[in-house]
């Protein structure tokens, strides 16, 4: 058998050996002439990550059977000409690979900017033989920080209010890594802290997604305040740009260089009292035994004060019962815009102090420094307040309610001070400064962020409107709003008046007439005081103790004899009953009697 299979498999070999002589009979097929890049694909996208910088981020695959090359060089290019090419690196293999690192930086290197997909072209060189190209779409990170350019560590600036809304300064940034329009969101935080503290606290100065930050005086000025520079000194503030990119992976913050600038800070808060000095408030002089004292009350110092034009009249305003560290003279007001009444000058006196070249008397010196103006008037008798009285609107105040035709009257009693009884039950209300007017609420939040130190009966309603709310034992208190000690506080009421109400009846107020048929009633409203809105015209009236009954009459020379201080708008009518005579401006007042400092008033 073995011997058969011998013969046949010669048999075999003899068939192809005489088949093989023409070799026309066979087609031989070459493999594929090509060198291009087979992996990744062509339009392929890759995004950068910098949390994996060492992870690999492309391996480019080639085929090659044309060079014959040992040795490859590898290309990219921002474009398909290949105009300026960057060389990658080289392979003695049919691959190469990069990390993210390390292709990230050629990208930015090479000018494609961060989070921008850019096309990108590569390449492979074997010898002579150039491969063809792979276009890929490619996004880097940003590896730089911002960089600060203006100004820098030797800025200095005096801040001032005079020109609190003219530009201090320009901080300006360069970010490398991102084109000038760059189209990913980037939001720079320009950040300042104290100098030296590696921002343990950092005030914000502002958010841009600009490259650049402008600053006013005051703006800068509020900076410094709120980092705890005193006002009128000088500090350092580091500065620094922290920028914020929103990503798949989170937010990506990046910190700047950080400069130091140099300011001086001056006063925005104004000072609770300001005092007068000088030969031309002759009370004070020119020393601290008695200055004349002007209490802020809202944005208004006012106060009665004596001005004389003897000595040369001069004198000056200060911020505290000391000739330093702050002091207002005439052309601290001048240049601030302020309007001066025709009576205060300039002495030019080599300290440019204020002037008084009016009549020698008592006048009452106001200083808006809201409206900017200084006026001089006639001295005011009795209580001064920024407002006549306040208002006391809502349920927590039962004898008003939620409505404008009860509301209960709270007047000034005193300089800053507006007190009198109010019933309380536990609910809340709001005070308001104009009657019937909603908008000139003040709630809670108002006085507490004035730095008011508020009775331990009162809360924040926590309403949706923030008013007070009434948390004691409902009753009738006396409620006092110290407007100069920045207080609100609550006691006994204190009913100390005479008579419950006194009423006025006469031609001179024209809602009561001579008659008992609409008496104008004037209640007390605590501690010997009556106060009430009364309408006034220019004719005789008259108090009264008791409700239609004539014989309870006080006159002109009743108060006159008791030593009363009153009002410049009354007179002695003398009409045979010597009643008294309203003289002022016809219109409604409020009309306060104070029969412990014997005083009658209008505001």
């Amino acid at each position: 058998m073995k011997h058969l299979l011998k013969i046949f498999s010669a048999f075999a070999l003899l068939l192809v050996a005489v088949n093989c002589n023409n070799s026309d009979d066979f087609t031989f097929i070459d493999p594929a002439e090509s060198f291009k890049i087979v992996s990744p694909n062509e339009n392929a996208a890759l995004l950068l990550d910098g949390a994996n910088t060492q992870n690999v981020a492309l391996t480019l695959v080639w085929q090659d059977n044309i060079s014959g090359a040992d040795n490859y060089t590898v290309e990219m290019a921002a474009d398909e000409e290949f105009t300026a090419p960057i060389v990658l690196g080289t392979s003695t293999s049919l691959s190469f690979s990069m990390t993210v690192g390390e292709l990230n930086a050629v990208l930015l290197n090479n000018n494609i900017q961060a989070f921008e997909e850019s096309d990108v072209f590569f390449r492979i060189l074997g010898g002579s033989d150039i491969s063809e190209v792979l276009k890929m779409k490619v996004s880097s990170y940003p590896e730089n920080n911002p960089v600060i350019t203006s100004p820098d560590s030797s800025f200095e600036i005096v801040l001032t209010d005079i020109s609190e809304d003219d530009l201090a300064t320009t901080i300006e940034w360069n970010d490398p890594d991102f084109s000038e329009n760059p189209t990913a969101t980037i939001n720079y935080y320009v950040e300042g802290a104290i100098a030296g503290t590696d921002f343990a606290t950092v005030e914000n100065l502002g958010t841009t997604e600009d490259t650049m930050l402008e600053m006013t005086h005051g703006e800068l000025n509020d900076v410094a305040l709120n980092l705890g520079i005193e006002p009128e000194t000088t500090g350092s503030i580091d500065i620094r740009i922290r920028s914020v990119i929103e990503t798949a992976a989170g937010d990506l913050e990046r910190n700047s260089n950080v400069i130091t600038i140099t300011v001086t800070t001056y006063e925005t808060a104004l000072l609770p009292v300001i005092y007068g000095v000088g030969a031309g408030i002759p009370t004070a002089g020119w020393g601290w035994d008695s200055p004349a004292e002007f209490l802020l009350q809202g944005s208004v110092y006012s106060g009665n004060v004596m001005l004389s034009p003897d000595n040369g009249g001069n004198f000056r305003f200060f911020g505290q019962q000391d000739w330093g560290p702050i002091s207002f003279n005439y052309p601290w007001y001048e240049s601030r815009g302020f309007t001066i009444d025709e009576n205060l000058v300039n002495a030019n006196d080599g300290d440019s102090n204020f002037q008084f070249v009016g009549t020698e008397g008592e006048y009452f010196l106001e200083i808006d420094m809201e409206n900017k103006t200084i006026t001089l008037g006639p001295p005011v008798v009795g209580p001064n307040c920024e407002f006549d009285q306040l208002w006391l609107v809502g349920a927590g105040v039962p004898d008003a309610g939620w409505g404008w035709d009860t509301p209960v009257a709270l007047p000034c009693t005193g300089n800053g001070v507006y007190s009198g009884n109010v019933n309380f039950s536990n609910d809340a209300f709001r005070f308001f400064t104009v009657e019937g007017d909603w908008g000139s609420g003040l709630n809670y939040p108002y006085y507490e962020g004035a730095g008011y130190t508020i009775d331990s009966n009162f809360t924040n309603a926590n309403d949706g409107d923030s008013n007070f709310s009434f948390t004691g034992t409902p009753g009738e208190y006396y409620l006092s709003v110290d407007t100069i000690n920045k207080t609100i506080t609550l006691g006994e009421a204190q009913i100390e008046c005479e008579y419950e109400t006194l009423w006025i009846v006469g031609a001179g107020v024209p809602d009561a007439g001579w008659g008992w048929d609409t008496p104008v009633a004037f209640p007390c409203t605590g501690a010997g005081v009556y106060s009430a809105e009364v309408t006034f015209t220019n004719d005789a009236f008259r108090f009264f103790t008791v409700n239609a009954d004539w014989g309870s009459g006080l006159n002109y020379p009743y108060y006159e004899g008791e030593g009363y201080t009153i009002d410049a708008n009354f007179a002695n009518a003398n009409d045979g009953d010597s009643n008294f005579s309203f003289v002022g401006t016809p219109g409604t007042y409020t009309l306060t009697m104070d029969t412990v400092n014997k005083t009658i008033t209008l505001q």
